[in-house]
């Protein structure tokens, strides 16, 4: 028995090693503020929000319930949106279909900047509505 869970765990320690861009865990001590006026000085702290990070500390932000949304922050593209395909393990981890997963931008008329900032410790953006989000990370 200690032999089969040994292997079971090199397995999936593998498997995360392998795709380590694509699984995203769950960060319990990342919190997410919004601004309501576009201003980032007034920012108030947003509940219910789980934040997932991977490898390179992209950031995937997902709400349950009421205004439900998931949003998929990348360093390659800069550009949030919500992931096409994305597979979850509720509260604990999820695993998107690649690297640089693909994903249904905010607005795809091309006129909007995000004005995405990337760090090791915060990720900020703004939506079309100008709704700055700040994520801070661990």
């Amino acid at each position: 028995m200690k032999k089969l869970l040994l292997v079971a765990f090199l397995v999936i320690l593998a498997l995360v090693l392998t795709h380590r861009y694509r699984v995203f865990v769950r960060d319990p001590l990342a919190t997410v503020y919004q601004s309501s006026s576009g201003t980032p000085g007034e920012q108030a702290k947003v509940s219910g929000v789980q934040v997932y990070i991977n490898y390179a500390n992209d950031v995937l932000l997902m709400k349950e319930g009421a205004g439900a949304y998931t949003l998929l922050v990348q360093h390659w593209n800069r550009t949030p949106g919500s992931p096409t395909r994305l597979r979850c393990i509720h509260w604990m981890a999820c695993l998107t279909d690649a690297d640089q997963a693909a994903i249904l931008p905010l607005d795809s008329s091309g006129a909007y900047d995000p004005k995405v900032r990337m760090t090791d410790r915060t990720v900020i953006f703004a939506d079309p509505k100008g709704t700055v989000t700040r994520v801070d990370l661990r």
